[in-house]
């Protein structure tokens, strides 16, 4: 199981709706949709600054771009991104085990 986090915007729709109901829990629904898709809601939160929202969860990369695909279609919210988080030592051993390996052209 991977760990995510993903970023995006909140749209007029959607910022209108809060307007309306300021009290509405919204981490309940994408907690939801998460548990439909077997994904783990970690944290859920509201950013100042370019994006709006931080959602962490848990799960495979498939279900969280099924997620993020449901989202952007409910028209809720806009420049979604995923971001899934990796072990950086295991990949820099990686590259440095490839570059053994590795020649450039001509070499």
């Amino acid at each position: 199981m991977s760990k995510f986090y993903v970023i995006g915007k909140a749209s007029p729709e959607l910022l209108k709706k809060m307007h309306a109901e300021p009290d509405a829990d919204r981490g309940s629904v994408m907690k939801s949709m998460c548990d439909s898709l077997g994904v783990k809601a970690v944290s859920y939160e509201w950013l100042r600054g370019r994006f709006d929202v931080l959602f962490c969860v848990e799960g495979d990369y498939e279900s969280v771009l099924g997620m993020k695909v449901a989202v952007l279609n409910s028209g809720m919210m806009s420049d979604l991104m995923i971001h899934e988080v990796f072990n950086y030592n295991n990949a820099f051993k990686k590259a440095a085990d490839a570059s053994k390996n590795y020649k450039k052209p001509g070499e």
